[in-house]
């Protein structure tokens, strides 16, 4: 005969056989691991969250604005003033050449004035005029030019006198004769002319002396 204690447990499991689903719990057994996140090994790195408690304000945003047109001014101005340093030494460096072919050029027009005054028919004579107007065209295209002298007022800039003529019937500080051509590059005088000027002495006045 069943004891109360066994009859209860068969009633109640076959109340609720039908309705009772055993489950496998995987690792109950399994001894607890540490917890990754507690650990903190490989862990992934989360992104770093600053709050900012001063937060830029309306002078800073313009201080800061002021600071970056002055920085692009001054990157502005040392580019002008590299261009402006490479572009003085290509002056520089042409002005240098030039200067050295002008005693060439020289010794072309005494040659070929020599050659004039001789009255000389000599065909070598035809060949240093073309090759002295080649190089007075190639570095007319380089920018060099003489300089005008007969007929001009005397500039310092330009001339140097070096004679002078009193009463010559032109105008005072008038260029009247060019001992040496001078040339200029551009606007830069590489060389000035030699000339001789005119120059006017007042006569004494014959009135001068006279008994009062």
């Amino acid at each position: 005969m069943k004891s109360e204690r066994d009859q209860f447990r068969d009633l109640t499991v076959d109340d609720e056989s039908d309705d009772i689903e055993i489950l496998e719990i995987v690792g109950l057994d399994e001894p607890a691991r540490p917890s990754k996140a507690r650990s903190g090994e490989d862990e992934p790195a989360r992104p770093l969250i600053v709050t900012d408690d001063d937060p830029v304000t309306e002078d800073d945003a313009v201080t800061d604005r002021d600071r970056l047109i002055r920085l692009y001014a001054d990157f502005e101005n040392y580019k002008k003033r590299i261009q402006r340093e490479q572009d003085e030494a290509e002056r520089l460096s042409a002005a240098r050449v030039m200067k050295s072919l002008l005693p060439v050029l020289d010794n072309f027009e005494r040659a070929i004035g020599s050659a004039n005054e001789s009255g000389t028919q000599d065909p070598l004579l035809k060949g240093v005029e073309l090759i002295f107007r080649q190089l007075l065209e190639a570095m007319r295209r380089e920018g060099v030019e003489a300089i005008d002298t007969v007929g001009e007022m005397f500039d310092p800039e330009y001339h140097e006198a070096v004679a002078t003529t009193e009463n010559s019937g032109f105008p005072s500080h008038t260029v009247i004769e060019e001992m040496q051509r001078g040339y200029k590059l551009h606007d830069q005088v590489i060389r000035p002319s030699l000339v001789r000027v005119a120059v006017e002495i007042d006569e004494p006045d014959s009135r001068e002396g006279e008994g009062s």
